[in-house]
């Protein structure tokens, strides 16, 4: 298999990526694409002159995650402190413990982002990186 791709695929990928806002070096991007990112098969495609596309090589990834729109937010200032375990094999571990107002729209966003309450007015979020405690 040749090294470089076939020029008529190049120039036509280069002018479709022209076309991409934010892509400051397509010849760069069409390059990394042909040696980097696309399968033996489909580079035999392109070679037998079987695929121009760049769409059928491309995947566009568009709406992957619809966040919803802010309408307003309001804050919930808190102390807190930061505790960092040292765990066997001098592994850090931290654990955030907040202490803010008590307040039923902190509480069911607590509940709504995975907290679990573990006691009452005791909020806890473990994972194998962090904890977080909310206190109210």
């Amino acid at each position: 298999m040749p090294r470089r791709p076939p020029k008529e695929w190049f120039y036509y990928v280069v002018g479709e990526l022209e076309k991409v806002k934010g892509i400051t070096d397509p010849k760069a991007v069409a390059g990394w694409l042909w040696y980097h990112w696309m399968k033996p098969e489909t580079k035999k495609a392109i070679l037998r002159g079987e695929r121009l596309d760049p769409d059928a090589i491309i995947k566009v990834r568009k709406g992957l995650i619809q966040k919803p729109k802010v309408l307003e937010h309001k804050d919930y200032k808190a102390d807190g402190l930061i505790r960092v375990l040292r765990l066997e094999k001098q592994i850090l571990f931290p654990e955030f413990a907040l202490y803010p107002p008590s307040s039923p729209a902190v509480e069911e966003s607590l509940a709504d982002a995975g907290f679990v309450e573990e006691e009452p007015d005791k909020w806890v979020l473990r994972t194998n990186k962090f904890s977080i405690f909310v206190y109210f």
